[in-house]
């Protein structure tokens, strides 16, 4: 692509330059088509949704599923570190926690709100990508023959790898088409209580990919409701939110330098998917402002907060303006 005629925001472009060593990693190896899988998700007893744009898919009669949200869901941190390639999955911190929290929350009420949808599956097209692998501090390998897969900046990897790697419950149903994840802590509150355990289905711990069952999403109980946040807690909280929604949004931009046909393609689906950043982050500072109000802040303190944000946002999306200018040699 000649990337000197693209007519991007700022943003977009300085996007473009921090992911070259993600994109170049895997630019070389050839793309995969693969068939999305009619999977349910369910963790801690709780159905999940993955989030928009995100699918499970089948290859090598394995079930892939987004590395990310599993590990969300096993109530783990991941960290991505373009430099060096490397993925870490790790305990979050109690900032973390909270967002995360928020996040199976969304993810639970997604999935009741959908319970019994149609769902299209098609094929895909995934590009094995060499990542390192790190879990609670040591690094993780795939078994040999088995390989990570990045699809629009988010990487799959097999569900069992998963499991082992984080050292927990992770198991296929092939009768239900279902993924029941259980996390240490639950696992941990289960056995306090004497409970057993029990998931009220029949899962084994094989992966073998099914495509029987009615095309149609899982049902699932909502999220459950919490203390109401300190001040300090609550701007944790959304300095963790905002870093984790630039995180994400530079992985997806990364899948679409991969999977563009063109300039023009490229830079229509990287103008949607800032477009999609731009509103996460408006809503995320709609959520703050609430918050912020529930936790006695003041109408001087919440405006220079929200203010703060919103300035940083702004002075990044300039910087990134002048490096696209000095890297790229355009004027934007």
């Amino acid at each position: 692509m000649k990337m000197n005629k693209i007519r991007l925001s700022g943003l977009a472009l300085a996007l473009f330059l921090a992911l070259t060593p993600l994109a170049g990693g895997a630019s070389a190896a050839s793309g995969v088509t693969v068939a999305q899988q009619n999977v349910q998700m369910n963790f801690d007893g709780q159905a999940l949704a993955l989030p928009t744009g995100q699918f499970s898919f089948a290859y090598q009669s394995r079930v892939y599923i987004p590395l990310r949200f599993a590990s969300y869901a096993l109530q783990k941190n991941v960290d991505w570190n373009s430099k060096t390639g490397t993925v870490t999955v790790s305990d979050p911190t109690s900032s973390q926690t909270v967002v995360l929290k928020e996040y199976l929350m969304n993810a639970a009420a997604s999935a009741k709100a959908n319970a019994g949808k149609a769902v299209e599956l098609k094929s895909v097209t995934v590009t094995p990508i060499s990542v390192k692998l790190v879990f609670d501090g040591a690094e993780k390998k795939l078994p040999e023959g088995q390989q990570a897969f990045n699809l629009n900046g988010t990487i799959y990897v097999p569900v069992r790898f998963m499991s082992e790697a984080i050292g927990t419950t992770i198991d296929w149903d092939a009768k239900t088409g279902s993924v029941i994840g259980k996390s240490k802590a639950y696992l941990e509150a289960l056995a306090n209580a004497g409970s057993g355990g029990g998931s009220g289905t029949s899962s084994g711990s094989g992966e073998e990919a099914s495509s029987g069952g009615e095309n149609t999403t899982g049902g699932g109980s909502g999220g459950s409701g919490g203390a109401t946040l300190t001040v300090d807690q609550v701007k944790a909280a959304t300095q963790t939110k905002l870093e984790s929604l630039k995180a994400s949004c530079i992985a997806s931009i990364s899948g679409l330098v991969l999977t563009a046909t063109d300039d023009a393609d490229l830079v229509a689906k990287a103008n949607v998917q800032l477009a999609s950043c731009d509103a996460s982050f408006e809503a995320a500072m709609t959520t703050a402002t609430a918050q912020l109000k529930a936790a006695g802040a003041d109408d001087a303190d919440i405006t220079a907060t929200i203010a703060g944000y919103r300035g940083t946002y702004e002075t990044t999306k300039e910087t990134y303006r002048k490096l696209a200018e000095q890297y790229l040699g355009i004027g934007i």
